[in-house]
């Protein structure tokens, strides 16, 4: 009897990528974070993020002492997004109503960033959520929620795998990796990460999620890369 040998070969691309408008278009080149204490890894299909440009953000939110309803704003974890900007976010009740209310959410600059519903999470740039209280809201009623930002990151703007527990902005889906990459412990790699990022069709069986992952967390962020041209089906 002849012998019997079983080769394992590792993923290709087209195990993930199913379509793409034009490659010089749909990849973009990003630089991996060097490894810390070991190399850091990052597979064919591992959803990628970038580090945010500070290294710390908080926010403090304070009822005023005006207000006639006496619920509470409670700020989520992570605080911010991204996008959210240093000083104070004024958060004011523009339509009132029993056990309910909506409310105006206006940046530092005093430009409104969308409206926040009681009882309902609230997610751009600032992210928290308004609980009802004995007393309801009143029109005018506000909250102050301030910003601020730590040191600037040196490690701003690297590719690290997708965390959706991190708080660094790691939790924000940038891109899907197209190949496979290393970066060395204490350097960074340069040269070798490409990333799917726009305008690309993708099979969900591709993509390789960090363990513990939930579902609601593989919808969130199928959701966020939807939203950037990065669609994933499952055929």
């Amino acid at each position: 009897m002849l012998p019997y040998y079983s080769i394992t070969q590792d993923k290709g691309l087209t195990s993930l990528l199913k379509w793409e408008v034009d490659p010089d278009f749909s990849r973009e080149p990003v630089t991996l974070l060097a490894g810390d204490g070991a190399a850091r890894t990052i597979k064919l299909g591992n959803i990628i993020a970038l580090l945010a440009t500070v290294s710390d953000v908080s926010a403090v939110a304070a009822a005023d002492a005006g207000n006639t309803g006496d619920g509470t704003l409670t700020i989520a974890d992570p605080a911010v997004t991204t996008a959210a900007k240093e000083g104070v976010y004024t958060v004011v009740c523009i339509d009132p109503a029993a056990d309910a209310g909506t409310f105006d959410v206006s940046d530092p600059e005093g430009k409104s960033v969308g409206t926040a519903k009681v009882g309902v999470a609230f997610g751009k740039q600032i992210r928290f959520t308004i609980a009802d209280g004995a007393n309801d809201f009143i029109a005018g009623d506000r909250f102050e929620v301030t910003v601020t930002k730590g040191d600037i990151n040196p490690n701003a703007g690297k590719a690290v795998a997708w965390d959706p527990a991190g708080a660094d902005g790691s939790q924000y889906p940038w891109g899907i990796a197209a190949n496979a990459a290393e970066a060395q412990d204490g350097s960074d790699l340069d040269f070798g990460l490409i990333a799917l990022r726009r305008q690309v069709l993708c099979f969900e069986k591709g993509i390789v999620w960090p363990d513990g992952v939930t579902a609601a967390q593989k919808a969130e962020a199928l959701e966020a890369l939807e939203k950037q041209g990065v669609v994933v089906r499952a055929a």
